[in-house]
């Protein structure tokens, strides 16, 4: 202290310099301007989670070039202009070939210390670890991480309440974030088609898209960039001021067909997805992920498809059962989630899970594929006209011609190597030639399903290799070749084809472990010899499989008892007393996932664990067998025999989800006080049931429907009201109500004023806080939804068509600021619009931009602005559960 306050008497310096010598808080980074609605509500996200003093460690992932970085340098810059809750903002890139020491050395430049004179990983750490707390609460941001890093290996403080440190990372995948131990995650996601034109407009400059043949085009390679920012980036800066719409139109071609050399689309797109590629975990991985682009652009995938192909292709190895396989693959799909390989598509629940792939990612994979020419993909470009057989190299590994309009395929291919050919969703209604698979020895699958073949080739019966023959809903198929030879088959499905009698040599097909033959018209199968042969069947759906000229069911309950090795089956019992036998005997709980029908099924979309019972009489009968106790999904129609919700349902079905009961012309009752043993209930609709004057019977107990979600009520004309008030306090969970062409109903909730409820002047509020939709369709004695105040603040869309008498909302008298939040579409009719407008003025002059006009003349009905929204079942959100 002596030595330096003889230097400060020696100074010739202000007195301000040593102020200004002092370490900088971090530095600024250039930036541009963040486009569209997810990068600032990632950035705001972000922001939140750096102020909260529980999270330490955050993570932003996203596939490569979506504008992680873009985001992560406006927060860097914002925090040092704004904030003052960290001593010290730290920035680091995580080189691509990172390791521990290399990401040591990097951190300790960024805060000018070096460790060059520390030998050891554990002395490197020691000296980072010390210069890191001296900077005090720090925030140390790395940007690109690859691999996850333990902080103590590092040397990096654990971020803590005490140290008020924080570490901000960001990634292409979730497991990084994961195996970091972020406290919080925050994905992003690619822009909107209208962010992404707009970017591209302005890298493209608007001089040149004032022409508006080029500006059709632009919009059209906008599309194909699929909202990555970096390619509307690259492409747009390579387009820029170009007028000639020639150039325009190659660059469109090349981007659809995935041979684009538009400058910078290899080196700064291509280059940075094949990095995220070359890093999957395995070459299983990447294998799976090729056969994510056999689909078409823009396709949504099923996923348990997807994966079904990848164990018949041996990807997933041999051994184990199928159900273990099928885990594997779902945790390889879930691997490629992490990775923004692939991406989640959310469905209605009954059409099961989906998954989709982004085109610059396919394109990406295809130009791999074409570089060792394993591949051919050309699906979904509306082909009328077959590959010649030149274009057939032999080194061919994988075909896909699915969802083209090929009506025939008259080569010979020489492909010794094939594995997989897709044919699936074309015409092929003038057949194959005969000697097609004549030079395809090493096939495994094939997939001819949803076409249009009559007979399938002779030469099929030489692919001795082959695992898979896919032949669903071939509606014209009447003739297969024998089978004799192909002794490795796994998998057979003849389901929905006109097949009348069984391919010969189906008893040599001792490793077969799936069979469907759903809904055929096979006369006389020899079912029960054939099931006591195969020892490893796995999978068996015979619903529907009917032997036509007497009209019963040529299946023994003692034989399926006898087939141990079963894990999913799908069948038809012929009479309630078969299924009681069957269920007596516990077979089912060896099972995985099954569906029983009772009766004679119509075309139906059951899910896993699933009963139904069709055109049967399921009235009182001698000692009738529960439920299966795993029942998921239960399904009435055409029954006889019942007025209310028979006890060996009630008793039997603890797990029942969803319940759908149609047509059964007696039926009273729907909620009975037996029905609160069904705590798991989220679904239900009912149709038809013409004698039902009220949903409940008896005093409503608590918790009664506690689950349900979702309620259809159709065509049910003696119903005048739905709920009773007692009911609603237990809806906590009801997100959508649905109620069509019910001729009689005139209020959805109904007070009991001779209960001694609430009188014409005191309603009780009601409170459904998860309801998000409403549609009411054709109800014309409707005059209430209830007669009081209504809250539903997560309302988000209404439909009112042909309701004349509706002229109140309940949840339009007290408008809630909530309500003026969430509720973004209201569909109805001009002049039911404007008798709502008459009695809740200030409300619809909140949510006047909300409403939708639809004309009360057709099922597609025309918008006020023009548009065209559709209730059909494909297109409404109100779908089957």
């Amino acid at each position: 202290m002596l030595e330096v306050d003889k230097l400060l008497d020696q100074r010739n310096f202000s007195g301000s310099t040593l102020v200004t010598m002092l370490p900088e808080r971090g530095k600024a980074l250039p930036t541009g301007t963040l486009i569209g609605k997810t990068a600032h509500k990632v950035l705001k996200s972000t922001w939140e989670y750096l102020m909260d003093i529980n999270i330490g460690i955050i993570g932003i992932y996203g596939m490569g070039g979506v504008g992680k970085t873009a985001i992560i340098k406006e927060v860097n810059n914002k925090l040092l202009i704004e904030n003052t809750n960290f001593d010290d903002v730290i920035w680091v890139i995580a080189s691509k070939d990172s390791d521990m020491q290399r990401l040591q050395k990097d951190i300790a430049k960024a805060i000018g210390v070096s460790l060059d004179d520390f030998d050891s990983a554990m002395s490197r750490a020691t000296e980072l670890f010390s210069a890191l707390m001296r900077r005090g609460k720090f925030l140390l941001i790395i940007d690109d991480m690859w691999e996850a890093f333990h902080l103590d290996e590092i040397g990096i403080p654990v971020p803590s309440r005490d140290n008020a440190c924080k570490i901000l990372i960001t990634t292409r995948s979730l497991r990084v974030c994961h195996d970091m131990e972020t406290d919080a995650e925050i994905e992003v996601h690619t822009l909107s088609q209208r962010e992404a034109w707009a970017l591209f407009q302005q890298k493209v400059g608007q001089e040149v898209l004032s022409s508006p043949r080029i500006q059709d085009v632009a919009q059209e390679v906008a599309k194909e960039c699929g909202g990555l920012p970096l390619a509307l980036i690259t492409i747009g800066r390579a387009l820029r001021k170009e007028s000639n719409i020639r150039h325009w139109k190659i660059a469109l071609s090349e981007l659809r067909n995935s041979t684009s050399s538009i400058e910078g689309m290899e080196n700064q797109v291509f280059a940075r997805l094949r990095f995220s590629y070359d890093r999957l975990k395995d070459d299983t991985t990447r294998s799976c992920l090729l056969y994510c682009v056999l689909y078409p652009e823009d396709h949504l995938i099923e996923t348990e498809q997807l994966i079904k192909y990848w164990l018949l292709d041996g990807l997933l190895g041999h051994s184990g059962s199928q159900i273990a396989r099928m885990q594997l693959g779902e945790m390889i799909l879930n691997d490629l989630k992490r990775a923004c390989m692939i991406e989640s598509v959310f469905q209605f629940e009954s059409c099961g899970e989906h998954v989709k792939m982004h085109d610059l990612i396919r394109d990406m994979v295809i130009k791999l594929t074409r570089e060792n020419s394993s591949c051919m993909v050309r699906s979904g470009l509306g082909l009328q006209i077959p590959p010649t057989e030149n274009e057939w190299p032999p080194d061919l590994e994988i075909v896909s011609l699915m969802r083209n309009d090929l009506k025939s395929i008259n080569c010979e291919p020489k492909c010794p190597k094939l594995r997989a050919l897709l044919l699936q969703y074309n015409s092929i209604i003038k057949g194959m030639a005969t000697t097609f698979f004549e030079h395809m020895q090493n096939l495994k699958v094939l997939d001819l399903s949803y076409t249009g073949i009559v007979r399938l080739p002779d030469s099929l019966s030489n692919l001795e290799r082959l695992r898979a023959l896919l032949l669903r809903s071939c509606w014209n198929l009447q003739h297969v070749p024998t089978l004799a030879k192909l002794k490795d088959l796994r998998v057979l499905d003849l389901s929905y084809t006109s097949v009348e009698y069984m391919p010969e040599g189906m008893q040599m097909l001792m490793n077969l472990q799936h069979l469907d033959l759903s809904c055929t018209k096979v006369l006389n199968a020899p079912i029960h010899l054939l099931l006591l042969n195969y020892k490893r069947l796995e999978n068996l759906l015979i619903i529907g499989l009917w032997e036509f000229t007497i009209g019963t069911l040529f299946i023994d309950v003692d034989v399926i008892q006898r087939c141990r090795s079963l894990v999913v089956l799908e069948v038809s019992f012929s009479s309630m007393e078969d299924f009681d036998r069957y269920i007596n005997s516990g077979h089912w709980s060896l099972l995985d996932n099954f569906k029983f029908v009772i009766g004679y099924p119509p075309p139906s979309t059951h899910g896993k664990n699933s009963v139904g019972f069709f055109g049967t009489d399921i009235g009182e009968r001698s000692s009738p067998a529960l439920l299966p106790g795993r029942v998921l999904e239960l399904e009435i129609q055409d029954c006889r025999g019942i007025t209310q919700l028979p006890v060996f349902i009630t008793a039997g079905a603890s797990q029942l989800q969803c319940c759908k009961i149609r047509y059964c012309d007696q039926m009273e009752f729907i909620i009975t006080p037996e029905l609160s043993a069904l705590p798991n209930l989220e679904c239900l609709e009912i149709e038809g049931l013409n004698n039902l004057h009220r949903i409940c019977r008896g005093t409503v107990q608590t918790g009664t429907l506690g689950s349900l979600k979702t309620l259809h009520v159709m065509a049910c004309d003696s119903l005048k009201t739905l709920f009773p008030i007692e009911l609603v306090a237990n809806l906590k969970n009801l997100v959508e109500i649905k109620i069509e062409n019910c001729a009689n109903i005139s209020e959805i909730i109904a007070t009991r004023e001779e209960d001694g409820g609430a009188t014409e002047t005191n309603h009780p509020d009601i409170l459904l806080p998860m309801l998000q939709r409403i549609k009411l369709s054709c109800l014309p004695e409707l005059k209430y939804i209830c007669r009081g105040v209504m809250i539903c603040d997560s309302l988000s869309r209404l439909e009112v068509l042909a309701c004349p008498g509706l002229m109140t909302l309940p949840f339009l008298v007290d408008m809630r600021e909530q309500l003026v939040c969430s509720l973004k579409q209201i569909n109805g009719s001009r002049k039911w619009w404007e008798e709502i407008r008459r009695n809740h003025r200030d409300a619809t002059y909140l949510l006047r931009r909300a409403f939708r006009r639809i004309p009360e003349t057709s099922s597609d009905e025309e918008s006020a602005d023009g548009s065209i929204i559709s209730f059909g079942s494909g297109s409404s959100s109100f779908g089957p559960r």
